[in-house]
């Protein structure tokens, strides 16, 4: 398979088309030992995960998912291949549409529903919704009337997303690709003194401040995007954070480089927005825009002097500020699909 759409799940804000320059970053990293595990505490998709497993020199990913939904989805697609088998046969209609949607629903509540069960039901709602997402109420691409162009099994190509759950699935037993349990942000906030602090490289693509709430399903509240900058200030493993372009991020990072970077919103609209870029201080100055193309520009570089008595990396950092803002971003680009 070609790794251009590695992930089988469309994704909000994807970001499969860094891989290439993702990889390079973890490349370039001098740590105390080689630099050998990309993390993502966010999984989501996984796109520019899988795509750097697949095509570049990326030996491991672990990733954290707290969505049960999305969880159950990757538990089952990398410890077997029964889920590509079952994808293979499925022929999408309204009615399964809706009977996994209600199955994702009552996960989301708080139902202990089975993994493998779950797990299938998700990866129909996410194929077959308006937008890839996993939420209690999203709708089916076409609508309950299916008279649009694009009907619920648009998106569903069973042969090609079948051979795409069997790659993962042989990622999965080879031990290249890992799902760990709990939260993102807990994972980063122990990576100091785990033992694989400096051997690591971390991947941040969190909900969203402006619109994350509406889109995730786990999304993140203020107190939440407060801890994430924290446990990313203390954090001494090599790290980049995408986050929307929103004012409220700023602040909390402003000790680190930030860059503003072109990044297609919608693209059957053709419409071009914007994301930040942040990265913590063993990362190289950003030059040029991480998808290969459209502009990019600092917004805050960081500055250190150790004269005037900055913070070294690691030291425990004030305490950062941020508000969630009811602000909506529209129409928040999909990965794949």
């Amino acid at each position: 398979m070609t790794t251009r759409h590695a992930s089988p799940l469309r994704y909000p804000g994807g970001k499969a088309r860094m891989s290439t320059w993702l990889a390079d970053r973890m490349g370039e990293t001098r740590q105390l030992l080689e630099t050998e595990v990309w993390i993502e505490p966010f999984a989501g998709g996984l796109g520019a995960a899988l795509t750097a497993l697949l095509g570049h020199d990326v030996p491991e990913v672990w990733a954290a998912e707290l969505n049960p939904a999305l969880h159950a989805f990757w538990t089952s697609a990398l410890c077997n291949s029964d889920l590509a088998d079952r994808v293979a046969v499925t022929v999408p209609t309204l009615d399964l549409y809706f009977e996994s949607r209600d199955l994702v629903a009552a996960a989301l509540a708080g139902e202990q529903i089975p993994v493998d069960k779950l797990g299938y039901a998700a990866f129909v709602v996410n194929r077959c919704s308006r937008s890839g997402i996993l939420t209690a109420n999203v709708g089916p691409m076409g609508g309950k009337a299916q008279s649009e162009e694009w009907r619920v099994g648009s998106r569903f190509t069973a042969d090609r997303l079948a051979a795409r759950l069997r790659t993962v699935a042989g990622l999965g037993r080879s031990g290249r690709l890992q799902l760990l349990g709990g939260d993102g942000i807990d994972l980063i906030e122990l990576l100091p003194g785990s033992g694989v602090e400096h051997e690591s490289f971390l991947f941040v693509d969190p909900p969203y401040v402006g619109v994350g709430n509406a889109l995730y399903a786990a999304g993140m509240d203020a107190q939440l995007h407060l801890r994430l900058a924290t446990a990313l200030e203390r954090c001494t493993t090599p790290w980049v954070l995408t986050y929307d372009e929103h004012p409220d991020v700023r602040e909390p990072y402003r000790d680190f480089a930030i860059t503003r970077f072109q990044i297609p919103h919608a693209a059957h609209l053709g419409k071009i927005g914007a994301e930040y870029l942040i990265t913590s201080p063993q990362i190289a100055d950003v030059t040029t825009n991480p998808l290969g193309k459209g502009s990019a520009e600092p917004v805050a570089v960081l500055q250190r002097n150790l004269a005037q008595g900055a913070r070294r990396v690691g030291e425990p950092a004030p305490r950062s500020r941020i508000r969630c803002s009811s602000d909506r971003y529209a129409d928040a680009a999909v990965d794949d699909r």
